[in-house]
């Protein structure tokens, strides 16, 4: 790589965090999270691209710019195996794209406890909903997408949108999304019931970290309750390809329509107007 295409490199990255900085960033609880008073906090971010050892959630908004009408919305989870939460790629990247097709979006920080997540994620859900006003958010179009971890994250707060305790007012709103969106995850341990939103899964057959099984397992339970499921699976594409398009052989032409196939069947949920 030469000088001039390093200092292209670090320009884009210099920029695009420097509009992430912009958006507005929403502490998702009044006071410290429940269960971190008296905790340290050793929450470190590695090259603003991912962050370990979550000590207070938060969502960082990226609304749809131009929307008159009530857009429909998605909460971001990403990945990064309940040990980080990679905030860049699999969140803010996700968060543009969406945009792009008239979708308010919302990357949240939570929590790597997986119990601690879960109330994150039914936290968001509920306050989200509960100021879709603020947002021009249509309270009936708020979904979520998740990749690996995050993915299993999604699927755990649709299975467990009941099970929670109450902090306060906002969490008598319901966290329920009203479809879910999961990305490459094993799913392990969520169990499908007939309320289970409609859902939108994706996964490669060569994936190493997060096997594809998992994926039809939830698809067949979905397929036993009657929830509506659409899944793609593609031969190739391995794990955490995202949005991305320079990972090399891991990545082919074919997975990459995933987002593509994923506006369609958004279209097809009447979540998106069609063209």
């Amino acid at each position: 790589m030469s000088t001039k295409q390093l200092c292209y490199i670090i320009l884009f990255f210099t920029v695009s965090f420097s509009l992430k900085a912009q958006n507005e960033v929403i502490k998702i609880w009044p006071k410290l999270a429940p269960g971190t008073e008296g905790m340290e906090n050793n929450e470190q971010w590695r090259d603003k691209r991912s962050v370990t050892n979550v000590y207070q959630p938060d969502l960082t908004v990226f609304l749809a710019n131009g929307q008159t009408e009530l857009t429909p919305a998605v909460i971001i989870f990403p990945g990064g195996g309940y040990n980080q939460v990679v905030m860049a790629k699999e969140g803010y990247k996700i968060a543009e794209w969406l945009n792009e097709h008239g979708i308010t979006a919302f990357v949240l920080k939570y929590r790597l406890n997986r119990d601690a997540a879960l109330r994150d994620a039914q936290r968001a859900m509920s306050l989200i909903r509960s100021d879709a006003a603020k947002y021009n958010i249509d309270r009936n179009k708020i979904g979520v997408i998740g990749f690996s971890a995050g993915a299993h994250l999604a699927g755990n707060l649709s299975a467990n949108y009941l099970t929670r305790a109450y902090y306060d007012p906002i969490d008598t709103v319901s966290s329920r999304p009203d479809f879910m969106i999961g990305v490459y995850s094993s799913y392990q341990g969520i169990k499908c019931h007939e309320n289970f939103p409609p859902t939108f899964l994706v996964h490669a057959g060569n994936d190493l970290k997060a096997p594809v099984q998992g994926c039809v397992e939830l698809y067949l339970g979905l397929l036993a309750n009657k929830v509506p499921a659409e899944m793609h699976i593609y031969e190739h594409g391995g794990h955490g390809f995202a949005l991305e398009t320079n990972k090399g052989e891991a990545i082919t032409s074919t997975v990459m329509d995933w987002s593509d196939r994923c506006i369609e069947w958004l279209k097809l949920r009447g979540i998106l107007k069609m063209d």
